[in-house]
């Protein structure tokens, strides 16, 4: 059978294109093929390189939430009911580290944690038994304590000026410590109705004590102890009376003491001492007999320095000074809230991790602020 040629040629039908080439119909539908696989695997490259990029994106959303978001909504505290975050105890700490920059002072992190944290736990307790008490804080009284924060003049015209100021340096100020007008004001708050409860607890301390009359040697541990304890032990071997123990104390702490030149001019005399004193060597003073040379105990604040201390003297009913009276009623305030925490169910959480961030958002606020020279006397940063 012979070839048809006009079916043949109906079966290669060719196409002429524009620039004059032909394509024949099964390379038309064979670039169509291909055309609508490359179309297939461009969209499937896009959706790999999507979904990569959700990926991406998740990850690193989920890593800032991780970061940043989760730990301070963290909570820590909780004392009955009420309950606080990391982000709640950052706030009082640097209020707390704003304060010691304020007043030129160091702030010791490391040990600030630990206090804000016992603080806040405390000061939570004292919110919540408040009423009961009928102990209250205004509005008037928040609004005078933030005021003496930046109180600076005596005159009326400087006091004036003030006062103009004042909006644009509390301002500064919450910005400086990053914390709300409302945040602060609470902290504020806090503070003044510690300060409340600690005058009502103190109202029951008594103003008269017993007391011992204390004397301290400061020596550097390359000085000459012995020496220096020979005669003291010579000295107060023979004295029988209060006043020949201090004679004796007095002439060996001007030869041979380091203290400072106040308590040395006074030769290591350092006064009387209520006999509960939180001083930090109570324990070690109380404990000798009058006239007993204690032995070296080392300074905790210089290891190279040894203390010496005696005591020449007591007394059964002494009044207290205005310093060691305001001690008591802190201490009377502190024994009080140790027994009423037994009233209050209370849950604190902390660990390294915790203690890692707290530490690295204070150092996030470790700024130099400027402290005003004058008026600063008794100003409250909400401690």
């Amino acid at each position: 059978m012979q070839n048809n040629p006009k079916k043949k040629a109906s079966d290669e039908v060719t196409e002429q294109k524009s620039d004059g080439q032909n394509i024949s119909t099964s390379d038309r539908r064979r670039l169509a093929v291909q055309g609508r696989t490359n179309a297939a695997r461009r969209k499937l490259l896009f959706i790999i390189i999507g979904g990569a990029l959700i990926l991406i994106a998740g990850i690193l959303i989920a890593g800032y939430v991780v970061a940043f978001v989760l730990p301070p909504r963290e909570i820590i505290i909780k004392v009955n009911d009420i309950s606080y975050s990391r982000g709640d105890l950052i706030k009082v700490l640097r209020v707390r580290q704003e304060g010691a920059k304020f007043f030129g002072m160091d702030f010791e992190a490391s040990k600030e944690i630990f206090t804000a944290l016992q603080l806040f736990i405390e000061d939570e307790i004292l919110s919540q038994v408040a009423a009961k008490w009928n102990i209250t804080v205004t509005n008037d009284e928040i609004d005078r304590q933030i005021e003496s924060l930046f109180l600076i003049g005596e005159t009326d015209i400087e006091i004036d000026i003030f006062r103009r100021d004042f909006e644009e340096r509390y301002r500064e100020y919450l910005n400086s410590i990053r914390l709300s007008r409302e945040e602060h004001r609470e902290v504020t708050r806090r503070s003044i109705q510690r300060a409340k409860f600690r005058e009502f607890i103190g109202e029951q301390v008594p103003t008269v004590s017993e007391h011992i009359h204390v004397h301290r040697i400061i020596i550097p541990i390359s000085g000459e102890i012995d020496i220096m304890v020979s005669k003291l032990n010579d000295g107060l071997r023979e004295a029988t009376t209060p006043e020949i123990r201090q004679m004796v104390w007095k002439e060996v702490s001007r030869e041979f003491s380091y203290d400072d030149a106040e308590v040395k001019r006074l030769g290591g005399d350092i006064g009387w001492m209520p006999v509960n004193s939180r001083n930090t060597y109570a324990d070690k003073i109380f404990s000798l007999s009058i006239g007993e040379l204690s032995n070296p105990i080392p300074d905790v604040e210089n290891p190279k320095l040894i203390l010496f201390f005696m005591v020449s003297e007591t007394d059964s009913a002494r009044q207290l000074i205005t310093r060691d009276l305001e001690e008591q009623k802190s201490l009377a305030l502190q024994n009080w809230i140790n027994n009423e925490r037994e009233n209050h169910e209370i849950y604190a959480r902390f660990d390294s991790e915790i203690y890692t961030w707290l530490l690295e958002q204070l150092q996030q606020t470790n700024e130099t602020t400027p402290t005003p020279v004058r008026g600063i006397e008794g100003l409250n940063l909400g401690f």
